[in-house]
């Protein structure tokens, strides 16, 4: 089965119900990552129309300053989404700095709260890898979903070894970096996204339905010279172990 590790189905708005269609007609299990509160309760009625999308909670790095409510109020939601994203830090496209101590104010409680949970939560770390890096080592966990990893490679060695999982996106067979990330991480903790429907339109101007997660499958079996039924199973193992962890 593909495994669609990262993607954000609120995005598709007046397409989500072509986007489910090919999600059921494709079997595709999709993570459907949450902005905020809302796009979380719109995951979760997505996720009636097909057994295949699983919603998860978070509060996106971009959003956090807009929320002002007290954040024990997050605590049911932690507690009912059995994966928390998308959250962390966002120090590159965020360019209001004065943002940066609100967006650590939630991402650290969110963190703290799934910790206590045991719950795999999916991180945005852009420009900020160094400091998320530290905020799990901290507590030595390493249920973590590293989305689309952009930064530096010593870091990106620290998650490594500390043992995250790691997402390759759309973009790979644009950049390099990308299939540095591919060629460096270990194959047992390898999961495949597509950020959709708004990344792929960020890398070459296609709207990225659901179904492109079967191109990213191609491509990265192609570069690590896998059979493509080979890499399925791989990361469908991969998905399981890091939830059963």
């Amino acid at each position: 089965m593909y495994i669609d590790s990262h993607t954000h189905l609120d995005f598709f708005q007046d397409n989500i119900e072509d986007a489910i269609r090919e999600i059921n007609d494709n079997k595709i299990l999709t993570l459907a990552n949450s902005m905020d509160i809302e796009s979380y309760l719109k995951n979760k009625e997505y996720s009636k129309e097909s057994e295949y999308i699983k919603p998860s909670f978070g509060i996106h790095p971009w959003k956090a300053a807009e929320y002002k409510g007290n954040l024990e109020v997050l605590i049911p939601y932690i507690d009912e989404s059995e994966i928390i994203g998308e959250i962390g830090l966002d120090f590159l496209w965020v360019e209001d700095k004065s943002t940066f101590d609100k967006q650590r104010e939630i991402y650290n409680f969110i963190l703290k709260e799934s910790i206590k949970r045991n719950k795999v939560v999916s991180l945005h770390t852009k420009d900020a890898e160094e400091e998320i890096y530290k905020s799990l080592k901290m507590y030595n966990y390493n249920k973590a979903i590293i989305h689309w990893y952009s930064g530096d490679i010593e870091t990106l060695d620290k998650f490594i070894e500390l043992g995250c999982y790691f997402t390759i996106s759309v973009d790979i067979g644009y950049s390099d970096r990308t299939k540095e990330v591919l060629d460096r991480v270990p194959i047992d903790k390898l999961l495949i996204e597509t950020d959709g429907p708004t990344a792929l339109e960020w890398v070459n101007g296609e709207y990225g339905y659901p179904s492109e997660i079967i191109k990213v499958y191609e491509k990265v079996s192609e570069i690590k010279g896998y059979k493509i039924e080979d890499l399925i199973n791989i990361v469908e193992k991969n998905y399981y172990n890091l939830l059963g962890s």
